[in-house]
């Protein structure tokens, strides 16, 4: 059964033109994970006429107390033949396998036909939202009609771990100025972020949205800014934030039009004591010493391998390397390394239980022996995505369950 859920009510207009986690949450008794260099989780048959996909994101369902291997989920942005969906993937060994167990139709709202779904985010809740108890999975999507006249962030429910997806039918139909989801669930309060175009002082901007865990998240907070800029051609996109060791929180993001030809969407970042105080901290720009800068669709995880604070984990969209810092986020302390898994647009990043949080597993679309684009693009003739594990250097974390 698929309806749309809540009234994540996005009511802003423009012109049509993020794995987060707190402290590591593994359940005690969950084996380490094995490593694996790279698997297919999967590619568009050849029946399809569109075969180009990106946007691979992955969730490890481990907030609620389950037992054993946690199990994983995945899904990415494609264009399926017989109507927008997204598929879902399940596995149950750490990512060495996966099945589909599900597509999640986005048909909550039935002024909203053909077109496509871009900008999947998987988010297991920790704690109950009204109706929605601990372990629910939620799905973010951004749901774009035939006529390309709005975008709108949809979220979905699941009360059986990815094989169905349900929710109230009153999501509203959006202005086309919204994108790139992201949630997070703090202090009792269940925040969705995006990108927002709906603000005319700015090209762009970061925001977010709230709704408390006493309601069945259909009541949501006015917009509230995340990051802003005085210079109002700068288009601040694609939020994702983690806890880092010192228990502050940062937030990356790509910062279109930056005037580097070499990081023309360089990644930026901020880090403050709580993921709703990012307006007020201070901005820095993720450049190493020697490897040059960071840039376009980040994804920011941290683990506690590596050092006595742990290590910060960097993807973008534009190097195979991963961004490291041990130094809490000091602007100082990057350096860029090897991740064996090619380049692709925006890979998420998720650490896996055991091994004292050495193994990062990266998601991650890549360019078939067909394909005539870059990796993991939009414009790619045919991108299947993988998965495949990052070994963190340094020395194994203390943090339990690890």
């Amino acid at each position: 059964m698929h309806r749309a859920l809540a009234s994540l009510a996005l009511l802003v207009s423009s012109t049509f033109l993020v794995s987060a986690w707190a402290q590591p949450n593994h359940p005690p008794n969950s084996p380490p994970a094995p490593f694996f260099e790279n698997v297919t989780i999967w590619a568009p048959p050849a029946s399809w006429s569109s075969h180009s996909g990106s946007y691979g994101r992955s969730v490890l369902l481990n907030k609620d107390g389950e037992q054993g291997i946690p199990t994983m989920l995945a899904t990415a942005a494609y264009s399926p033949p017989n109507g927008p969906y997204f598929q879902i993937f399940e596995s149950t060994d750490y990512g060495q396998s996966w099945t589909m167990i599900s597509k999640a139709l986005f048909d909550g709202n039935s002024s909203l036909t053909g077109g496509r779904i871009l900008q999947p985010f998987l988010y297991e809740l920790s704690e109950a939202y009204g109706k929605y108890p601990a372990g629910t999975v939620m799905l973010a999507g951004n749901r774009i009609p035939g006529d390309s006249s709005s975008t709108n962030i949809q979220m979905y429910a699941s009360l059986d771990k990815g094989y169905t997806w349900d929710g109230p039918p009153n999501t509203t139909n959006g202005a086309p100025c919204v994108w790139e989801p992201f949630i997070l669930s703090y202090a009792s309060q269940l925040a969705v972020y995006f990108s927002d175009q709906s603000d005319p002082r700015y090209g762009q901007k970061l925001s977010h949205r709230l709704s408390t865990s006493t309601s069945d998240l259909q009541t949501w907070s006015a917009t509230l800014d995340d990051v802003t800029n005085t210079n109002a051609t700068l288009r601040p996109g694609m939020i994702t934030i983690a806890q880092i060791g010192n228990g502050k929180w940062m937030c990356s993001y790509e910062m279109g039009l930056w005037p580097d030809s070499a990081a023309p969407y360089a990644t930026h970042y901020r880090i403050a004591d709580s993921p709703f105080d990012f307006l007020s901290a201070p901005e820095f720009e993720l450049r190493t010493d020697t490897d040059g800068v960071s840039s376009a669709g980040p994804y920011t995880v941290w683990t506690p391998a590596g050092g006595p604070h742990g290590t910060i984990v960097v993807s973008d969209s534009s190097y195979d390397q991963l961004f490291l810092n041990t130094q809490n986020g000091d602007p100082g302390g990057w350096q860029n390394v090897t991740s064996g898994h090619g380049v692709g647009y925006t890979r998420a990043l998720t650490v896996l239980p055991g091994n004292g949080g050495k193994l990062v597993q990266v998601l991650n679309g890549v360019a078939g022996l067909n394909a005539g684009a870059p990796l993991g693009m939009y414009a790619g003739k045919f991108t299947e995505i993988t998965v495949g594990d990052f070994v963190v250097p340094g020395p194994e974390g203390g943090i339990s369950g690890l």
